[in-house]
């Protein structure tokens, strides 16, 4: 075996995939040398838990042979041996990726268990220590366009893979053969649970941790045409809130999103439709998960009669204060809130207010859901518990089973927030903001991308860290941490802070998704006019372009 990029032609010979065959055939037909050099001059490589790309031939795109590998180097990486739980979104191919999966796993000795078609992706983490598996795939590209796929891996804890066992099975795919070994199947375990209820204790165990209290707070929903619908209905339905009002054109699943903006909620565009949908039901609340629902977004309607799309970490921060409420009989600093080093510092405060700990982690759901593991209870506490986690790219964890971001448990939160809120005295998400802000100072934050690719992004952070502004709008640069050598015991990310005169912060760092630099910008203090978010908004962007 060896690790080299196959040719186009070796991969013809393996491909069983006809369409992805077809479009090879295509290329080397018309020698189109940029596009055989853009599929096959790399390997899609792991990212935020797993590979994900576009959709196509060679080893660095989305396909069949590709998937195969990664199975073969999965079962590799566990011995041969143990459970591997397997669930797919409605994306395209995903059903014929997770078959795949569980072939290869089934041919190598392990033993595949899946998951019902159309699975969110907090379901299979939640399966994964439900059905005590030694790992999960969840087949899906989450929020990416329309013609991207991936898998996202999780290990026998629930949560998503880390270092370094992610770079070895990386490693490991590179020197797969392209067709799987011929290994005997094994057959179905008997002694395995091939159906189990999942679906069921997942929603049990949202039930669990909210109160049934207050009146009706009718909503309206999209699940942007992905796999959110039936839980979120179920949930709210079982706390008496009755169905969402449901964008009717967005409520069936469909590969090609044929009727959404994008399938990204952090696009306010594509929230359009849903508050839309609110508006015709006369309700202050609209709430859209991505296709996988593992993320949440939230629109509501402001004191200044018009619709507030809130941001990530608006969002935490009112999650933030709803949970640690419902926790108070607990007691003791024993509960942990979790945030990444990018999302907003209210949460924080938040936190030591309401007598919890606060940790922060890198960004990703692979660092927050294990911010609390390996804490040793204090003399006379009891048990570290992780209650809430999040960051701002919408990712909320509300429930301490599920090891991941998760958009149904969210969403369900924030409607009985909301419930709570109107209930008490009539006030809204934005009067409770406001509050917050009363008793911690402003918090403002903004998100500025732009789009490059892999290695402009590298040649970007580069150039920043061999030059590192002093400045941002007029305001001094104070403190640079450079995150990439490890700091404060994190694992080593490329990520610059800067830490501005005023209290102001700015954070830079390449997107581990999508080919975008990200700056994260954050003013605290008092309001005052011009806003100093958007002056400093624009000077980053101003850097980021110039540079």
């Amino acid at each position: 075996m060896s690790s080299r990029v196959p040719t186009p032609q070796e991969w013809l010979a393996a491909d069983p995939d006809p369409a992805t065959r077809a479009e090879l055939e295509s290329l080397l037909a018309a020698g189109d040398q940029q596009g055989i050099a853009d599929r096959f001059g790399d390997r899609l490589r792991f990212g935020t838990a797993g590979i994900r790309g576009p959709m196509g031939a060679g080893p660095n795109r989305m396909n069949r042979v590709v998937v195969r590998q990664f199975a073969a180097a999965l079962a590799e990486w566990l011995n041969f041996r143990g459970g591997v739980v397997i669930a797919h979104d409605a994306r395209q191919n995903a059903d014929v990726f997770a078959a795949d999966i569980a072939e290869v796993l089934a041919g190598a000795g392990c033993w595949p268990v899946t998951l019902p078609p159309n699975t969110p992706t907090p379901v299979l983490a939640f399966a994964v220590t439900r059905l005590g598996c030694a790992a999960g795939v969840m087949v899906t590209a989450s929020h990416n366009p329309v013609g991207d796929n991936g898998l996202k891996l999780y290990m026998a804890d629930g949560a998503q893979v880390i270092p370094p066992h992610d770079l070895d099975i990386e490693a490991a795919m590179a020197a797969q053969p392209l067709a799987p070994r011929d290994l005997p199947d094994r057959g179905p375990d008997p002694e395995w649970p091939q159906k189990v209820s999942v679906e069921v204790d997942y929603i049990a165990d949202i039930l669990a941790n909210v109160p049934r209290l207050y009146s009706f707070h009718p909503l309206a929903y999209t699940p942007l045409q992905g796999v959110g619908l039936p839980y979120v209905n179920f949930a709210l339905t079982e706390l008496e809130n009755g169905e969402p009002f449901v964008v009717e054109d967005e409520a069936e699943p469909d590969p090609f999103f044929r009727n959404v903006v994008s399938p990204n909620p952090e696009n306010h565009d594509t929230l359009a439709k849903v508050i839309r949908r609110a508006e015709q039901i006369d309700t202050p609340l609209a709430i859209a998960n991505d296709p996988d629902a593992d993320r949440m977004a939230a629109a509501v309607w402001a004191y200044e009669n018009e619709w507030r799309i809130l941001t990530g970490d608006e969002i935490g921060a009112l999650l933030c204060d709803w949970i640690l409420g419902l926790w108070l009989e607990s007691g003791g600093d024993e509960r942990v809130v979790a945030s990444s080093i990018v999302s907003g510092r209210l949460v924080g405060r938040i936190a030591e207010a309401r007598g919890a700990t606060h940790l922060e982690t890198l960004p990703g759901f692979k660092w927050i859901a294990r911010a609390a593991d390996g804490l040793k209870p204090r003399r006379g506490q009891l048990p570290w518990r992780f209650v809430f986690g999040y960051e701002e790219a919408l990712g909320f964890a509300c429930n301490n089973r599920v090891r991941d971001k998760d958009g149904i448990s969210a969403a369900v939160h924030f409607t009985m927030m909301c419930r709570a809120l109107a209930y008490e005295d009539g006030r809204t998400p934005i009067e409770r903001l406001a509050e917050l802000m009363d008793e911690f100072g402003l918090h403002r934050t903004e998100q500025v991308s732009i789009g490059v690719s892999g290695r402009a992004a590298s040649e970007l952070m580069h150039a920043i860290r061999a030059a590192p502004p002093g400045g941002f709008s007029g305001i001094e640069v104070v403190q640079t941490t450079d995150y990439s050598d490890g700091v404060g015991g994190l694992h080593p990310a490329d990520v610059l802070r800067f830490d501005l005169a005023d209290g102001s912060r700015v954070s830079l760092r390449p997107s581990g998704t999508e080919p975008l630099i990200k700056a994260y910008i954050e003013v605290v203090g008092e309001i005052t006019f011009p806003d100093p978010l958007s002056a400093l908004s624009e000077a980053v962007r101003e850097l980021m372009l110039e540079l």
